[in-house]
């Protein structure tokens, strides 16, 4: 069975450390390719655009009215790699929508909402809606 990418690196791992106390146990050859492996194996299993979910959340946060709650999640099209889901309080789905870019989808989460409540506010990131 072979093991997964987390595994992978903390074996890859091991071995720099091995090979550090006794140079001569682990062929430097051997070290580097199986931490190669590592890096590669890591890096095919987390999508290129997981650091842009927290910004997604926090643009669709901005254009949701309040007492609402944005999900969001990436896609396995190119084309529309960015995924949301809009509920209410109750947990009801009230907005879902797929998008090409950050931006772009907060726009079009911003139409399901009635004028003035899918508008983003000008508060630096700080809601008010007295």
């Amino acid at each position: 069975m072979k093991p997964t990418a987390t595994q992978h690196a903390i074996g890859a791992l091991k071995l720099v450390g091995l090979h550090l106390d006794h140079p001569t146990v682990i062929d430097p050859a051997v070290m580097r390719a199986a931490s190669a492996e590592a890096i590669e194996r890591l890096q095919a299993q987390t999508p290129g655009q997981v650091a842009d979910l927290g910004p997604l959340y926090c643009a669709l946060l901005a254009v949701t009215p309040r007492g609402h709650l944005p999900h969001v999640t990436l896609t396995l099209n190119p084309a529309t790699p960015y995924g949301a889901v809009i509920t209410d309080a109750a947990g009801s789905v009230v907005a879902r929508q797929i998008g090409k870019t950050i931006d772009g989808l907060a726009q079009l989460i911003a139409t399901s909402f009635p004028v003035g409540r899918g508008e983003p506010y000008n508060t630096g990131g700080l809601r008010d809606d007295t």
